[in-house]
């Protein structure tokens, strides 16, 4: 939503999404809200997994929990590197903050990464953002196999 005033030029953006493993969805239903300052060089989000996420690997119960509802938030550094008309993509790098540990990560704040593709609709500053994001202690401690998102967004 683009604000007047002390914040012209932000975006909230709110969306929502799924959780992945390496090679298959995790079932975890992401509900997301960012805002992104300095035309989208800064995000701050906050990430709601709503749904538990199983583990899909053979050996593993399939009712296995790999992790629980809980809430994630990032702070990042944005760049744009591609702008196409109406197509951005931008990269991502930044902190993480999760508020459980679990089979997928052992540490509460990790690194955080995004890459994500921004569609102008040309509607009065209408976007919609694909983007695909990854947390990960980079195995500061063992037992790191991170989170991944895809998560779909809207700025109105």
């Amino acid at each position: 939503m683009r604000a007047s005033g002390p914040c012209e030029h932000c975006d909230l953006l709110i969306g929502a999404g799924d959780t992945f493993g390496h090679n298959a969805w995790t079932d975890g239903l992401v509900l997301a809200g960012m805002l992104e300052l300095d035309d989208s060089r800064w995000e701050l989000g906050a990430f709601r997994f709503a749904t538990a996420q199983i583990v899909p690997i053979s050996g593993v119960p399939r009712d296995y929990r790999a992790a629980d509802p809980y809430w994630g938030f990032t702070a990042m550094r944005r760049w744009q590197v591609l702008h196409r008309q109406r197509a951005r993509l931008y990269l991502g790098f930044g902190a993480n903050y999760r508020t459980e540990t679990d089979y997928l990560e052992s540490t509460n704040w990790n690194f955080a990464y995004v890459l994500a593709v921004r569609v102008d609709l040309g509607k009065r500053g209408s976007l919609v953002e694909l983007g695909v994001r990854h947390w990960s202690d980079a195995w500061i401690r063992s037992g790191n196999r991170g989170q991944n998102l895809l998560t779909l967004s809207f700025a109105f």
